[in-house]
């Protein structure tokens, strides 16, 4: 494709030589023969620094913050040189003119909020997949069409070259939909700004991702940006969805009213989509769907109060998608599990042990107080705080941890950069002198194994953080780790002695 149809409408001016663009990046280490380089500035190193590199591998074009060095430009005389105003903005419309506006050829549903986005969208894709529609997925988790996994999520919503070329392969695929987990990260950072929706989700609004956001505010506006997206979508029947439990609803809903239809679900309040009779039981979760005159009862798999909160997000943005209720009802109940939430390790012991990927004081809360309505002997909770994030959580956290457990163990999560030592002193101003029911042990296999060794029958173990990870980001080097791993070696150690 020519260099002069992928700039329009991306607020770069083009003039000079137009040559064959084969490739849109970000990392001069994929640089090829007519690849379109944009140098963005990362967190720990610029783009900028390394033009010359995706120039000397072949590079035709390069879109950059700043001036070309003349020197560089003299150096490759055939090269076309950019500076653009706003770097992420010219990436993403320059991305979908490359990769042929693959949104406009799928129904998009996306979905952002603090917690429940991953499940929503693997209930979602359940309903879609049992309709026949061959649904993509984007989310925290892979990045996946109708079952098949094209990559392991490197972030929740990629950049957004990444994802039009995700798009474009699911277009590829004959998929009919697309369900988007869309961060307040990538929000923020406009990597969705040219996906065309048909359907924007609200899960709920709870404190994390201050670290970048500042403050509460602030990262309630970047979540808000997925209706902004919405409104300016040129789909038609466009709908959003919305908890009508969260107090953050009644300012969305007016914002929206009159200019894009709304549906709403929840469990205490009004809502076009409300779950009654609600039990949250050992080995599923049930309620009555009240839905206009329709009411009809709901079994899940899932456990626990807030998945009822997913399945209603799920059936009411399949219904705005045009979907059958009894269909959507299907579909939700067809799931049996999500990766790394509420995840049950089972190897015929007699205590239970979950993996879940709560690293949220709020979503701590949620998980264990479900885990409290269950039967249950003593609950065990093992937890850490990655490295390298909001610390204002990390005291909430350990508060939570030893009020609605019988024993916390403190452990590492993703340390990254940070001592883990300061870490565990953040939590710790949370717990001291005020519960006595914690232990800190460094090392999060051994925290693990203490867990398991500990249990007795009846006992229910969580093991919270990492859920769904297979890795843990130290210092120096990220290492293979899998709690659910870690849990069954521990387990089978224990039958064994």
């Amino acid at each position: 494709m020519k260099l002069s149809r992928i700039l329009e409408n991306s607020g770069i001016k083009h003039s000079g030589a137009d040559p064959d663009i084969t490739a849109v990046i970000n990392d001069s280490r994929l640089a090829g023969p007519g690849a379109l380089f944009f140098a963005l500035p990362g967190a720990k190193t610029d783009g900028a620094n390394f033009m010359r590199q995706a120039l000397e591998k072949g590079a035709s074009a390069v879109i950059s913050g700043v001036e070309a060095p003349p020197e560089l430009c003299a150096a490759y005389p055939a090269a076309v040189f950019f500076k653009a105003v706003d770097l992420p903005a010219a990436l993403s419309k320059t991305a979908s003119n490359f990769y042929g506006h693959p949104s406009s050829r799928l129904k998009v549903f996306g979905i952002t909020g603090t917690k429940g986005k991953t499940t929503t969208a693997y209930l979602l894709e359940s309903i879609l997949r049992l309709a026949g529609s061959r649904p993509g997925v984007i989310g925290t988790i892979d990045y996946r069409v109708d079952g098949r996994v094209l990559a392991q999520a490197s972030n929740t919503t990629p950049l957004a070259h990444t994802l039009q070329e995700l798009l474009a392969k699911m277009v590829a695929a004959d998929a009919l939909t697309a369900v988007l987990e869309i961060s307040s990260h990538a929000l923020a950072l406009g990597r969705a700004d040219d996906v065309d929706l048909d359907c924007a989700v609200f899960t709920n609004l709870q404190r994390d991702h201050l670290d970048f956001h500042k403050d509460r505010e602030s990262y309630f506006q970047a979540k808000a940006r997925l209706f902004d997206l919405l409104e300016r979508s040129p789909k038609n029947e466009k709908c959003a969805v919305i908890n009508a439990d969260d107090e953050r609803a009644p300012w969305l809903i007016k914002r929206l009213k009159g200019k894009v239809k709304t549906l709403t679900f929840g469990i205490e309040n009004g809502a076009d989509f409300r779950a009654g009779g609600v039990e949250v039981l050992e080995s599923m979760t049930r309620f009555t769907l009240k839905a206009g005159a329709e009411v009809l009862p709901v079994k899940l798999s899932l456990l626990g109060r807030h998945n009822i909160y997913n399945a209603l997000a799920a059936i009411a943005a399949a219904a705005a998608g045009g979907y059958n209720l009894r269909a959507a009802i299907d579909g939700v109940e067809a799931l049996a599990n999500v990766p790394g939430r509420l995840e049950r390790v089972d190897l015929g012991q007699p205590f239970t042990v979950f993996v879940d990927y709560a690293h949220t004081d709020a979503a701590l809360e949620n998980v264990l107080s479900n885990l409290r309505l269950m039967p249950h002997g003593r609950i065990i909770t093992v937890f850490g705080c990655g490295g390298d994030r909001d610390r204002t959580k990390r005291g909430p956290m350990g508060a939570v941890s030893c009020s609605l457990s019988d024993l916390a163990i403190v452990t590492s999560d993703n340390p990254r950069t940070e001592d883990p030592a300061q870490i565990f002193s953040d939590i710790e101003k949370g717990i001291a002198g005020k519960f006595a029911n914690y232990e800190i042990i460094p090392d999060r296999k051994t925290a693990i194994a203490k867990a398991v060794a500990a249990a007795e029958k009846g006992d229910i173990i969580l093991i919270a953080g990492k859920g769904h990870e297979t890795y843990q980001v130290l210092k120096d080097r990220t290492i293979h780790f899998s709690d659910t791993e870690e849990a069954a070696a521990a387990i089978k150690e224990k039958q064994g002695a």
